[in-house]
């Protein structure tokens, strides 16, 4: 699990994925994202061995791996691989947050008689931060970016102003409406407030300024929301930049009062 994670750290894009391939005790080959142009880790390291290494061996991947998402795609998808290549045993760092792709590798897998099993809690967490562009997305720090999956009941998230800060923001995106181009962000009672008439964090240079709070806010794209519970020292700006059928990217703004 170690060596996979510092696979992992060799990779310059997003997400970084490192593997190792073992078998008897042995390891017989690693690979990380962009070792090979086009190529996800899997693939590079299980593409290194000839199949009767393949056959009965263990895969250590630090993301849970790819499956098909449109039909005729071009490339095998890495769960696909490791199927066909007879793999025994694979342990997952984390399970991919894209909403479309979330556990359904995880679940292929084991439909093929796959044994799973996760690292261990602190390599995750380890892993987590590492994987993907703004780190954790249970817990958001500060300012940032990113895209998360809004599935089955939604995300919860926890928003501090700094590391150092106690306080948190407690919020959550839930009912995502692809099809209506609409995802509810949710706060403590009366906290939430739509920025109407801005379109960039730049135009609020006051985020009290704004009237009729709620519990939450009914968010399209290009909406900027802000989140202020009673007695907080602090505020988080969100913007929803774009939705997907089961993700929505946002944007995000801390500020003190």
């Amino acid at each position: 699990m170690k060596i996979a994670v510092k696979e992992q750290l060799k990779c310059t894009e997003n997400p970084k994925v490192g593997v190792v391939v073992a078998k008897d005790g042995k390891i017989l080959s690693t690979g990380f994202r962009g070792e090979v142009p086009k190529k996800h880790a899997e693939r590079v390291a299980l593409e290194k061995l000839s199949m009767p290494d393949r056959i009965g061996s263990t895969v250590f991947t630090t993301l849970e791996p790819c499956v098909a998402l449109q039909a005729n795609q071009g490339v095998e998808p890495c769960a696909d691989l490791i199927i066909e290549s007879g793999v025994r045993e694979v342990f997952v760092g984390v399970l991919d947050p894209n909403g479309t792709i979330y556990s359904q590798g995880f679940k292929k897998l084991l439909e093929h008689n796959i044994s799973v099993k996760f690292f261990d809690r602190k390599l995750r967490d380890a892993v987590e931060q590492e994987t993907f562009e703004y780190g954790v997305i249970e817990k958001i720090i500060g300012a940032g970016k990113r895209r998360v999956p809004v599935v089955g009941s939604g995300i919860n998230i926890e928003v501090r102003f700094s590391e150092n800060d106690p306080q948190t923001i407690d919020i959550s995106w839930n009912n995502l409406q692809f099809s209506h181009g609409h995802v509810d962000l949710i706060g403590p009672n009366g906290a939430v407030k739509i920025a109407a008439g801005a379109s960039k964090f730049s135009h609020i240079s006051d985020p009290t300024v704004f009237r009729f709070p709620r519990h939450y806010a009914r968010m399209e794209k290009g909406m900027i929301a802000i989140v202020r519970p009673e007695g907080s020292t602090f505020c988080v700006l969100f913007k929803l930049i774009d939705l997907f059928e089961n993700d929505i990217l946002i944007k995000w703004e801390v500020r003190k009062l």
